[in-house]
């Protein structure tokens, strides 16, 4: 079989499979003997890679291909005709019999089509992922005499479709982190900021912003290196992240040496003290940075915004932060200034 049809292109197969073998009789084996027909198409079902059989009403194999034999159960057709599934127990466990045999009682019940997905354990040792294609099966007066069945090999089609969901997840991923530490970006910050503003109307919990920058990051990267800078800012990283404390904190990298920090407090005061934890914890790295001042350590400054009145927009309390931040900056570094509005 081309691996590369399409499902809807296996399937016109399928349904035309199934008609000429419903109008042949062959899976009845009525008047197969003498029909040149019926023996042409018993020999185009045996050399089809694809698994086919015939059951009667009490889950008997009344025939098949070669392909359902010895794919599936590893032996020959004339092994299995005559057998049902719980006959067959050396090639199929108990449990998937009767989970099969369920299936089939089910659409002799309500005759008609029935079409599944399953994976299948093979006489090979593979695992096989098939769609199965099942029909009733009636005589001219219209009575049920059993189950016809085709076996679709889609394990190619469900592996590529698997490679792609997941690199499409990871194209998403891609799309919403810093390559270099991993945490969200600026893109992913403006979509949490306005759902983050949203939920905080309805709790009473603060929502509050804070803006992060490393003190004179610049000078830093002059005299260690960009490699050094680098691997500072990831280590910064890992150490924000860490702090965290709920599901719904979240930490940004909004560009160069800026972070963002998005997180709910109980009261001002609990969030002014968690901000405190986190500059205190970034000097407590003690990464050398001699030009930084008096501090002769990487530092970082921040800028809090408390969000009482919950009608802010994200460009003013942004704004707002931003400014705390550079006030830190200019009262010596390593330093917070926060604001309720």
């Amino acid at each position: 079989m081309n691996k590369n049809l399409t499902h809807q292109q296996l399937e016109a197969k399928v349904n035309l499979l199934e008609k000429k073998l419903k109008q042949s009789d062959l899976l009845t084996n009525k008047s197969f003997k003498d029909s040149k027909d019926s023996y042409f198409l018993q020999t185009l079902a045996n050399t089809l890679p694809t698994p086919m059989f015939f059951k009667d009403n009490q889950g008997v194999y009344k025939n098949c291909n070669n392909s359902f034999a010895e794919i599936i159960f590893g032996v020959s057709k004339e092994e299995v005709v005559n057998n049902s599934l719980f006959d067959l127990a050396p090639y199929i466990p108990n449990e998937l019999a009767k989970v099969y045999h369920a299936k089939d009682q089910s659409l002799l019940k309500k005759p008609g089509k029935q079409v599944y997905q399953s994976s299948v354990n093979c006489a090979d040792g593979l695992v096989r992922i098939y769609l199965f294609h099942k029909a009733s099966v009636h005589d001219r007066k219209n009575n049920v005499v059993g189950i016809v069945g085709v076996m679709l090999d889609v394990t190619e089609l469900e592996n590529q479709k698997l490679a792609l969901q997941q690199k499409s997840q990871q194209l998403e991923m891609y799309s919403a982190t810093d390559p270099l530490t991993g945490l969200y970006n600026r893109r992913k910050f403006n979509d949490i900021f306005v759902t983050s503003l949203s939920i905080a109307k309805r709790q009473t919990r603060l929502l509050n912003f804070a803006i992060i920058d490393v003190d004179n990051f610049k000078s830093f990267n002059d005299h260690y290196g960009h490699m050094a800078g680098d691997n500072a800012l990831i280590l910064l990283s890992r150490f924000l992240q860490k702090r965290l404390l709920r599901a719904d904190d979240y930490i940004f990298r909004l560009g160069g040496e800026e972070f963002g920090l998005l997180f709910y407090a109980n009261d001002e005061v609990s969030a002014r003290g968690f901000s405190n934890k986190i500059r205190q914890g970034v000097e407590d790295l003690a990464i050398p940075h001699f030009h930084n001042d008096n501090h002769q350590l990487l530092t970082i400054s921040l800028g809090i915004v408390t969000i009482k009145h919950k009608d802010q927009s994200m460009a003013a309390i942004y704004e707002q932060a931003d400014k705390l931040m550079y006030k830190a900056k200019n009262r010596g570094r390593n330093k917070i200034v926060s604001l309720v509005i």
